[in-house]
């Protein structure tokens, strides 16, 4: 999931409306945030599969940043941070939710499966990127029904025209390259992508 998880942070800040939509975004990324870091120290790794060329998907070893039981964690502490520096119970539930999301989500998408607890045990899969079009067609709703949430609940358009640029970019990034990314350019996708996409949503919903 790509724009998916952007809509899942626009949608829950119908929990509290006082809460910007940016921490969200953020919150719901996270786990691919933290992928980064683990696998920059070389704890988390991917496999190319040999369909990459159609299927444009990787295959993933993450239990630290995707796994079940550490996105409880992660969520957790969110959860308390935003509550801590904030006050806002709403808005610390609704921060937790966005993160734990994210397990879900990519569940359906991923093909090798998301770990439930640690590397060698259950995963949860159902592989839906093996149906790209399926896949893309299910995020561009996701997309459209986070948008038709935000703005019963913050009417600013420059969200909206971000968010729709953002999912023409995500999906074409998702269909259009055949050529298998350099370690680099992923790991700073996670690191620098993902907290800048979260950064203009939260200038634009300030």
């Amino acid at each position: 999931m790509g724009i998916g998880h952007v809509a899942v942070g626009l949608g829950l800040k119908r929990a509290d409306p006082g809460v910007n939509a940016g921490w969200l975004i953020f919150a719901a990324l996270l786990p691919d945030f933290l992928l980064g870091w683990f696998a920059l120290a070389g704890k988390e790794t991917y496999e190319v599969p040999p369909d990459f060329a159609t299927g444009h998907y990787l295959l993933f070893t993450f239990p630290w940043s995707h796994g079940l039981a550490a996105d409880l964690v992660w969520a957790t502490i969110a959860g308390f941070l935003m509550w801590r520096f904030s006050g806002r119970r709403a808005g610390a539930v609704a921060i937790a939710l966005a993160v734990l999301s994210h397990f879900l989500l990519d569940g359906i998408a991923h093909v090798k499966g998301l770990p439930v607890f640690g590397a060698n045990g259950p995963a949860f899969g159902l592989a839906l990127w093996r149906n790209l079009p399926l896949e893309l067609g299910l995020e561009i709703l996701m997309t459209i029904a986070g948008l038709w949430i935000y703005r019963s609940v913050a009417r600013r358009s420059g969200m909206l025209i971000y968010v729709a640029i953002l999912a023409v970019f995500l999906v074409a990034g998702q269909t259009a390259g055949s050529q298998v990314p350099g370690r680099g350019a992923l790991i700073a996708s996670w690191l620098i992508v993902t907290p800048a996409i979260a950064a203009i949503a939260y200038w634009l919903d300030r």
